[in-house]
């Protein structure tokens, strides 16, 4: 399961979310997947920084990190409501 983790009407045309059971084997720092028409990537919280640049080239991966970090707090609870503290 892929939880959305800000609702994705205040983030549009972006997708924040990551999977619940990706935390099970490896206790993995919090992060989030971003995807769009445009592409996806994935970037670690606390501090905000890219993981995986994924297909958005340097230029297009500038909005959706201004996007994660504007939710970084609520991406955080989210992570430590799903898997626990960070």
């Amino acid at each position: 399961m892929s939880p959305n983790v800000v609702d994705p009407r205040r983030t549009a045309p972006y997708r924040l979310y990551f999977w619940s059971n990706e935390n099970l084997d490896m206790h993995k720092p919090a992060h989030v997947h971003v995807e769009s028409g445009e592409g996806c990537a994935e970037f670690w919280l606390s501090p905000v920084r890219v993981k995986d640049p994924g297909s958005y080239n340097e230029v297009e991966r500038a909005r959706p990190r201004r996007i994660v970090e504007q939710f970084e707090l609520e991406c955080l609870e989210a992570w430590e409501r799903v898997h626990g503290s960070r």
